[in-house]
């Protein structure tokens, strides 16, 4: 477990998380909730992105003193793009940079992926994936086996689902397929038009103790958190859920040190409430997430990661 003063009020050191999110707008699954699905991009729109992701991670390779995570949050599907694999490659190479990773649904190739990550010079220890499942665009099948090869590439991930009542049995069995080394999460379903029954509520709490804070009202506190969001142009808000611009990324040698000063991130929280995990995870005054520390942004508790280093040799 973390040692408080790594993560406690005002360090700005380990722990902090620059989310960054390119222009990447289009997903290879066709979900009927989500904007992006099956939107295909032209290659010019592609090289956009790629040209984008690369000034980002130029400009962190710069900055020597950053000390932290970095947490790709794409709009739709952004690692069955090859650049993407790369980018994390070189993030994993900074010195500074103790953990990098992607939210994906994991319909890449682990295997063809992997080995690019490890030709650019990836460090696997430093990898973090959080995957998605998506019962409607996979079977339960074909995730589990793109699960069981990251296991055999000893990669830390974790995985989860919205928590749809009707899916409780297919998401008992994801649970009991999982190594019991991975987490698997379950996010509250904002369209259920209803409260969740007790029952459901318990159910879905046998399947991740943690679902309890998914059920919860976090008002919005910026002095008691931490991370920068950064978007594909440079522009740097408090968080995902943050409209204001607080500055760019790009203004300058020590800009992104200005940024994570606490005054400036004041100025970007316009939210009443910290309504979603990559929100409220962030947050330092959360007792229930102390056992994701130093990095709650990968949903990966650290007794799992520990459990991981026992069993492979992470270097």
């Amino acid at each position: 477990m973390a040692e408080r003063g790594d993560w406690e009020e005002g360090s700005g050191r380990k722990g902090t998380v620059l989310y960054y999110r390119g222009s990447l707008k289009s997903c290879n699954y066709s979900c009927s909730y989500c904007p992006f699905g099956k939107r295909k991009l032209s290659q010019a729109q592609l090289e956009a992105d790629k040209t984008a992701l690369f000034r980002f991670v130029q400009e962190m390779e710069q900055n020597r003193d950053f000390a932290g995570g970095i947490q790709i949050v794409p709009y739709g599907e952004a690692l069955i793009h090859p650049y993407y694999w790369e980018g994390l490659a070189r993030l994993s190479r900074h010195p500074g940079i103790q953990a990098v990773g992607a939210q994906s649904n994991f319909s890449f190739s682990a295997e063809k992926m992997l080995e690019r990550y490890r030709k650019r010079g990836g460090i696997p220890g430093k990898l973090r994936l959080w995957g998605t499942f998506h019962p409607d665009m996979v079977s339960l099948e074909e995730f589990l086996a793109a699960c069981r090869e990251l296991s055999r590439q000893k990669i830390l991930y974790c995985v989860g689902a919205v928590g749809v009542p009707e899916n409780l049995a297919l998401l008992r069995r994801l649970r009991e397929e999982l190594p019991r080394r991975v987490y698997l999460w379950i996010n509250r379903m904002d369209g259920l038009g209803r409260e969740y029954t007790l029952q459901e509520a318990q159910a879905f709490q046998e399947l991740d103790g943690y679902f309890p804070l998914q059920l919860q009202t976090h008002r919005a506190h910026v002095r008691r958190c931490r991370g920068l969001f950064v978007e594909a142009d440079g522009r740097v808000k408090a968080c995902n859920l943050c409209r204001r611009t607080i500055g760019s990324l790009y203004d300058g040698p020590g800009e992104l040190g200005r940024l994570l000063l606490q005054e400036q991130r004041e100025k970007g929280c316009d939210r009443r409430y910290c309504s979603c995990y990559l929100a409220y995870c962030n947050r330092i005054d959360i007792e229930e997430l102390r056992p994701f520390q130093p990095y709650p942004a990968f949903r990966i508790p650290q007794y799992f990661q520990e459990a991981h280093e026992g069993l492979f040799v992470v270097k």
